[in-house]
């Protein structure tokens, strides 16, 4: 007669006799996954709120900065509307007493361009 070999072993193989002790032995590491990775979840939370105020306060200096120079280029070019028109209010402007053709122009502007020393 043929011996049964698979007699012994439990219908179940998954199960086994001692999955309460194991299962005790388990839930204290889930518990810590679980809290480690809620922590780290807070961790970078916390960092990315960081990165998103610093970048707003960023973009706030950048603004006020660049508001601040437009102010500056704005009195500047007044300042100096003012000094061109202060200049030309006390000089008529009046053509030139000798009137040169393109081509003299020209030859007096590589003249003194290749003047020699």
């Amino acid at each position: 007669m043929a011996k049964d070999l698979f007699a012994e072993e439990p219908k179940d193989l998954l199960s086994s006799t001692s999955s309460e002790e194991e299962e005790a032995k388990t839930k204290p590491k889930a518990d810590a996954e679980a809290a480690a990775k809620a922590e780290a979840a807070a961790k970078a939370e916390e960092e990315e709120k960081a990165r998103a105020e610093a970048k707003a306060k960023e973009t706030e200096e950048l603004r006020a900065l660049r508001y601040k120079r437009a102010q500056e280029k704005a009195k500047h070019e007044a300042e100096k509307k003012a000094r061109e028109a202060e200049a030309f209010a006390g000089k008529p402007k009046t053509p030139a007493a000798e009137q040169f053709d393109l081509v003299d122009k020209l030859t007096a502007n590589i003249n003194r361009i290749h003047k020699r020393i």
